[in-house]
């Protein structure tokens, strides 16, 4: 039997590829615009919670985090998972993912536009 072109023998396990310096600037890149556009989510949300009131905010862990800690609370807690998640998604990227990372940070990014445009009211 013949074997089918562009296959890969059985057995050989294809090592993780290394971030180059371009992929490491693309994904500080978007370590960095992901950050920024999680900030102004919230602080539009909290703009948007303080002068038309809580219930007009769409997510209901951040509406239960305004109303049970307050504006102070809800900023540790975004700013902290927000850090903690895009500091390992970097991690993940010069650990031998950089694809997934990108892919993933994009995706964060994305989300804070989103929700950044969701808070835009009045």
């Amino acid at each position: 039997m013949a074997p089918i072109p562009g296959a890969r023998p059985a057995g050989l396990a294809l090592a993780p590829a290394r971030p180059t310096g371009a992929t490491s600037a693309a994904i500080s890149a978007l370590a960095a615009l992901t950050l920024a556009l999680q900030t102004l989510d919230l602080a539009t949300a909290l703009r948007m919670m303080l002068v038309y009131g809580v219930d007009l905010e769409q997510n209901p862990m951040v509406r239960t985090l305004m109303l049970s800690v307050g504006p102070v609370g809800l900023i540790g807690a975004k700013l902290g998972v927000v850090l903690l998640g895009v500091l390992l998604l970097v991690k993940l990227g010069r650990s031998g993912r950089p694809r997934l990372a990108l892919s993933c940070l994009a995706i964060c990014a994305l989300l804070g536009l989103v929700g950044t445009l969701s808070n835009a009211v009045g």
